[in-house]
């Protein structure tokens, strides 16, 4: 130790002196161990390719020293990740700050990341070649790749009139967010989405994809040539996240691919209703079956329901036909509101007709014919359903007991029956004695001759029980059953009414309406207690008259 050693230890033998002397000498090696780094994961990038920045700095400081806002006007970035690190290797210690985010260049170019400052340091720039999505490379077109759409359609030759299915479908093999897809479009073409999306995963080359189909039915509205312009996806990717970045939002546009369809016209030779299709079905049933539909024997006011069903594939539905039936006045029709639907690939209709027969003799409903055109054989062909031949008979029942069909129990009624006495003999008002005996020996005749007395009172029983169930169908709101017991009703009634005309006229008036309430296209309302309030003073007005022919045959004579 030479001399000048020794006197400086000899000094430094205190130790606070000692302790200054050391924290003086380490300052400016702390300043000189504060650097900062910035450092991209690549320098040549596509539009909107995300591309991970790294701030460091190797000291511990505040998460907030580092301002991102200077990237906004070349670049989209990210949430950044802040990680602080010490380490003490050999006895040296060290501290370190990382930021790490994700960035996207907006635009082509040269885009420069500006320098950093972080306390008394700074960063330096970066330079970033931003190249169109032509030029880049097999990475970037592998990054793009994870959101796909494809387009296909059944046949590229139709018919106008006629409908394909164009089925489009979404792959995505990444985070998405406010995804949308257009419709596809074409000059002449009618478009519309049919049904809901479908959703599945499927496995490719390793990766997971999440797989949207979508359905729309195009109808050809002209002929000629025509494109199909694919629909356009269009949302926003969320990438670059991983357990130090939150990642960017950046927009991604994908077209499906453009198709090219050839539109037939009509040919000159055809004749009816257009309507082009590779396959049509008619089919029809009746209620109740029916198996010989030359002879059907019916009665006056019994209902029959025919129900035509039309089956039409690759046409839309307002392309349905309309199916026009013209029924014969001896008969009242009462047609339900067809039913729309769809069915692999095919519009369905339904139809419902209630036909009821209003008076006797042969009733000829007619069949019903329609032509197309098959697209498949490219032949017009013709589809029919039979119509059918009722002979309609009278009601037994209008001049007979009341037997009300086996489907219905009609509820159990009290009725007290008007006896008509044919000889009243001597009557004895002498005296007040003779009179009881003679009344006690009429009461023991008229049990003996009971079953006579119940035949010629047969009328008012059965009228009981027909305005009984007529009221009951009218509560339960069966409009077929009011129409059918109505009618008896009325054929019993009718000697009864005839007196008041324009009663008999309100009840056939509200009947009417009843019956077009419930089957006809319009959606009219219909309430029932007017029907019942008409019935009950058509009730009463029956009942006065029975009672007064009663009272004329207790007259003696």
């Amino acid at each position: 130790m030479s001399v000048n050693q020794q006197i400086w230890a000899k000094k430094c033998r205190s130790p606070w002196l000692l302790l200054l002397t050391m924290f003086v000498a380490l300052l400016p090696l702390q300043a000189m161990a504060a650097q900062a780094e910035a450092t991209v994961s690549k320098t040549v990038v596509a539009v909107n390719q995300v591309f991970q920045l790294t701030v460091s700095v190797d000291t511990a400081i505040n998460p907030n020293s580092v301002d991102f806002s200077v990237l906004s006007p070349d670049f989209a970035y990210g949430q950044p990740s802040v990680s602080s690190s010490t380490s003490l290797i050999n006895g040296a210690m060290s501290r370190n700050t990382t930021w790490t985010l994700a960035l996207a260049a907006k635009k082509v170019g040269n885009a420069t990341i500006p320098a950093f400052k972080i306390g008394s340091s700074q960063t330096t720039p970066i330079t970033i070649s931003v190249l169109k999505s032509s030029q880049k490379n097999s990475t970037v077109a592998s990054n793009q790749a994870n959101v796909r759409i494809t387009a296909e359609i059944d046949k590229n030759t139709l018919y106008v009139g006629e409908s394909i299915n164009y089925r489009v479908k979404i792959l995505i093999g990444e985070q998405l967010s406010q995804a949308s897809l257009s419709a596809p479009s074409g000059d002449g073409l009618a478009v519309s989405q049919v049904g809901q999306d479908a959703q599945n995963n499927i496995v490719q080359n390793g990766r997971r994809y999440l797989v949207i189909t979508r359905n729309y039915q195009l109808t050809a509205e002209k002929a000629g040539k025509i494109v199909i312009q694919g629909p356009k996806f269009n949302g926003s990717a969320v990438r670059g996240a991983n357990g130090f970045s939150s990642g960017i939002t950046v927009p991604v546009n994908e077209d499906a691919r453009n198709i090219t369809i050839n539109i037939k016209t009509k040919p000159t030779d055809y004749k009816g209703l257009w309507l082009p299709t590779p396959d049509l079905q008619l089919q029809q049933t009746w209620q109740p079956q029916v198996s010989n539909h030359n002879d059907v024997t019916t009665k006056v006011g019994e209902p029959i329901t025919r129900t035509i069903t039309l089956r039409i594939k690759d046409v839309a539905q307002s392309n349905m036909p309309n199916v026009n039936l013209t029924y014969p006045d001896t008969v009242r029709i009462y047609n339900e509101k067809p039913e729309y639907r769809t069915e692999n690939g095919y519009s369905i209709m339904t139809l419902k007709q209630v036909i009821i027969p209003r008076q006797i003799g042969k009733v000829t409903l007619p069949p019903l014919t329609i032509n197309w055109w098959n697209t498949t054989t490219e032949k017009q062909q013709r589809s029919e359903i039979k119509g059918l031949t009722l002979n309609v008979i009278a009601d037994p029942t209008a001049n007979s007991q009341f037997s009300p069909p086996a489907t219905i129990t009609p509820p159990a009624t009290t009725v007290n029956s008007v006896k008509t006495i044919t000889a009243a003999g001597i009557w004895p008002w002498t005296t007040l004695i003779f009179a009881l005996l003679w009344l006690a020996t009429l009461v023991i005749l008229i049990k003996k001759r009971q079953p006579t007395i119940i035949a010629t009172t047969a009328m008012p029983i059965k009228s009981t029980d027909v305005m009984s169930i007529l009221e009951d169908a009218i509560n339960a709101n069966e409009p077929i059953k009011v129409q059918t017991y109505y009618q008896q009703w009325r054929q019993q009634q009718y000697s009864a009414l005839t007196t008041q005309p324009q009663l008999l006229q309100q009840l056939d008036n509200e009947v009417q309406a009843m019956m077009a309430a419930h089957y006809s296209a319009s959606n009219s309302s219909w309430n029932k207690q007017t029907l019942l309030a008409l019935l009950a003073q058509a009730k009463q007005l029956t009942v006065t008259k029975h009672a007064s022919m009663a009272l004329s045959n207790l007259d003696p004579q």
